[in-house]
Parts: structure tokens; sequence; C-alpha cells
């Protein structure tokens, strides 16, 4: 150490190591009077925080005194067990900034007291000195977001790890209960089954639904959004609201959690009954064919191209013309007028496009039975 301000820096530190014991005590006090965040938490207790003072102290003055370079282990290790300990980062922050300025004023007095040059030498090396501190702080900082980070993926895996094992059933009643109670939901109440397109607002439909006192957990994959509603007495107001954003398939409404792998097959199934490009909340049961035809969709897709075989086979344009009066037909409960009116056509071309497709289909919407073969076979090709 040739430089002699170094040489007086490392005087100015050494002479203060041995009042570490007394200095950690009066920092101690000063942190724990000005941050309620930290005497206030009950994971730590005002020893802790002394032994925190005590190696801090004992590592940064060592470091002056002997021009090594810092030891970032010890910011790195309290930002970690802080984080653990759940103590808000600003306030262990402001800790920091205390034991910074306490720092700063101790070396002060030393190099007061030791003469003008050690002053002088303080002065000159400031800024280094203010650059190491900063450097713990930063170290401290960083560990304690990794930590908490770490802490969050942990917490999300746990919940993922609960909600897998009501979403998919298990033997063991007593492991299934405590993934229940690990969700808060409770064993017995009033629950439905949710399942959703993956891109939809995940965070802003738990805040509705919490809102209208309903809680509720998700998973959420590239392919779907699955949630677990727990509801109350009654089925709030605006509960379709909360949920919509696309497709939407609901499970009717089951009181034991146990029952939940049944129900998720039924949202998921009566989710797949919607139309892709459509935004609709669809409770179970309310289009039971779009649902059987969803839920046997190879057999529909088949019968659909066996009864519908020459339609397919036209142009597009006139395919898609013909069956999309047909669709329309059915929507309007097989009223002509009704089906003019919705394409902005005359009762008699609706007349003679549904005489097209009983021609082309070898089926007469007359027939109860054709009738029921041509909307499961066009409930198919719309679902495809």
């Amino acid at each position: 150490m040739n430089d002699p301000g170094l040489r007086l820096m490392a005087r100015i530190s050494t002479s203060l190591l041995p009042k570490v014991p007394e200095l950690s005590e009066e920092l101690c006090d000063l942190v724990w009077a000005a941050e309620s965040e930290i005497s206030g938490a009950t994971t730590l207790s005002r020893a802790g925080l002394l032994r925190t003072c005590v190696v801090h102290l004992t590592e940064i003055l060592g470091q002056l005194g002997s021009a090594r370079p810092l030891d970032l282990r010890v910011p790195a290790e309290n930002g970690r067990e802080r984080a653990l300990q759940g103590i808000p980062l600003p306030a262990v922050l402001h800790g920091y900034r205390i034991g910074t300025q306490y720092i700063w004023s101790k070396l002060r007095e030393e190099a007061d007291r030791i003469g003008e040059q050690a002053r002088a030498a303080l002065l000159d090396h400031a800024d280094e000195l203010w650059l190491g501190l900063d450097r713990y702080s930063e170290a401290f900082q960083e560990s304690y977001r990794r930590t908490v980070a770490e802490r969050a993926r942990r917490s999300d895996q746990e919940r993922a790890a609960l909600l897998q094992v009501v979403l998919t059933g298990t033997t063991d009643p007593g492991r299934l209960a405590d993934a229940a109670e690990g969700l808060a939901l409770p064993r017995v109440g009033r629950f439905r089954v949710v399942v959703a397109e993956p891109e939809g607002e995940l965070d802003r439909c738990e805040r509705r639904l919490q809102a209208l006192g309903v809680h509720s957990v998700w998973r959420h994959t590239d392919d779907d959004r699955v949630g677990v509603l727990s509801l109350p007495k009654l089925d709030p107001k605006g509960l379709d609201e909360a949920l919509s954003g696309g497709r939407v398939g609901v499970s009717p409404t089951y009181e034991r959690i146990d029952e939940t792998v049944a129900a998720v097959r039924l949202a998921r199934l009566t989710w797949a009954s919607i139309e892709a490009g459509t935004e609709e909340v669809r409770h179970h049961g309310t289009r039971p064919v779009a649902a059987l035809v969803a839920g046997a969709a190879d057999i529909a897709h088949d019968l659909a191209e066996r009864v519908l075989g020459p339609l397919l086979e036209l142009p597009e344009q006139d395919r898609a013309l013909l069956l999309d009066t047909a669709w329309r037909w059915y929507e309007h409960g097989g009223s002509t007028t009704g089906t003019a009116k919705a394409l902005f056509c005359h009762r008699n071309t609706v007349r003679y496009r549904m005489q097209r497709v009983e021609q082309l289909t070898d089926r007469s919407f007359a027939d109860p039975r054709h009738c029921a073969e041509l909307f499961v076979a066009l409930q198919a090709l719309r679902l495809r």
C-alpha cells in the first residue's frame, strides 16, 4: 500500500475495528427506531439485526483497512435472508441508507481525531468509499429481488401442483382435502369449472370475479385456461360478464370438490361446442347437439360428409351460400320469412336454395329424421 492516502484510510478504518461491538449497538438502535417495518416484523428480532450490523461493519471497515475487494457475499446473503423473512425492500434499503450515513459519520469523526492529513485523505477517497457502499446496496437488492422471484416461482409451482390434484383427481381423499385447503377451496360448497381460450386476460377475469365475491383458482397453459370457481349461495349477477372474452365453456354447478374432474370434462366439451372466432359464455346443456357433436368430433365429421356429400363438392361460393341458408333456416326456427329477412333476400329465394339442399342430399326438411340428420351435419361442419 504505497499511496499515503490509502495508508491513512487504512489507519482510520483499522482504528474503528475494535469498536465494532459498540458501533453495531448504536447503529442497530438507529435502524430499529427509524424503520417500523423492521422493528415491527415478527420474523426479525433486534438480536438478528444486531448480528447483521456486526457482520456488515466488520466487513466494510476490514476492507477499507486492507484495500482488498469488498466481499459482496455479505450483502447478498442479507438480501436473501430479508426476502425470506418478508421484510419489505424499501424498509431494508432505508436501513442501508442509515447505515451508510452512520459509517461515513464515524469515519469522519475518526479522521478528525487523527488530524488534518487524515481528513484530507478521507475526502480524497470519498468517491471510492461511496461507490463501494453503493455496490453493497446493489448486491443486496439483486439478491433480494432474485429470492422474491424464486419464492414466487415456487409458490406458483406449488399452487399449480395442488390445482392439478383437484382438476385430475386422486384416489387419496386426504390428498384431495389438503389440495383444496391449500387453494382456499371448501370441500363442500357450490362450484363451477370454466374453460376458456388461453389468450384471454386472466388477471382481469380474476379481479372481476373477486369483485362479485367469487373465489377462483386457474391453470393457464398454451392450449386453454381452466378455472375452478367457488360460488356464494346464489349466483351473483354479472357472472357471465365477468367471464366474458372469447369462447368460454361453463360446467353445471356441483357441490363436492371431488366432482371437479367430471365438471372439467363437461366445461371443456361445452367450450369445444362454441364455433371458433366467436365470443360467447356458454353453459353446459344450453346447446346439447353442439356438445354432442364436439364430444364425438370424428364420428360427427364423418356423418357430415356422408349426409352433405354432393353439396360439399360444389364450387366454394355455391356451397357456402346453400350451407349458410340452411343454417339460418334452423336458427330462425324453420321460418322462411325470418331466414329471408336475415339474408336480405326474397322468401322464394330461400325456398329455392332449400330445395337445392334437399336435392343434393336426398333428404327432406319436412321429414323429422332427415331434418335432424341435416342439422347435426351442419353443426359438425361449423365446429370443424
